[in-house]
């Protein structure tokens, strides 16, 4: 659980990893750029959603083998609906990125952001047929962004 305070606990388990999906969600919903995929093309039930996404996250980050959903396949069916480029996928990292530092702090916190830049190269190359490492400069890691390349 996350310390109050100036202090940041790292992402200890499923109830860390609802608040943190809870967040992200609740801001992606609400973004300019990506929020309309959600809402308009998708039609997400954001109730409904958070327990599939903190499944996913909770298989992610600890292993626990609770999403069996193909992943690709939804991106896929979306980027068919609304076509998703390099700028749908960095703002969804962005704002990612942003939640996770926001509300945590430690290895497994570290583990949810490159894990998730990981995902958003290989879905965006393979949704769109082009490599994400050649478009892409987002950092996950402020402290590395000297030795850190883009997206690969």
């Amino acid at each position: 659980m996350r310390k109050t305070g100036g202090d940041k606990a790292d992402i200890a388990g499923r109830d860390d990893i609802l608040d943190l999906v809870r967040t992200f969600y609740t801001r992606a919903f609400a973004d300019e750029l990506i929020g309309p995929i959600f809402t308009e093309v998708v039609h997400m039930d954001l109730v409904r959603h958070m327990p599939i996404m903190a499944d996913f996250w909770q298989t992610v980050l600890f292993k626990a083998g609770l999403y069996s959903r193909n992943a690709l396949a939804i991106h896929f069916d979306i980027h068919a609906r609304e076509p998703l480029g390099l700028d749908h996928f960095n703002r969804w990292l962005q704002l990612w990125t942003n939640t996770v530092d926001e509300l945590f702090s430690g290895e497994k916190a570290e583990m949810a952001k490159v894990q998730a830049h990981l995902i958003a190269g290989s879905l965006h190359r393979r949704v769109t047929g082009r490599p994400a490492s050649q478009y892409s400069s987002i950092s996950v890691r402020p402290a590395d962004a000297a030795e850190q390349g883009p997206l690969d």
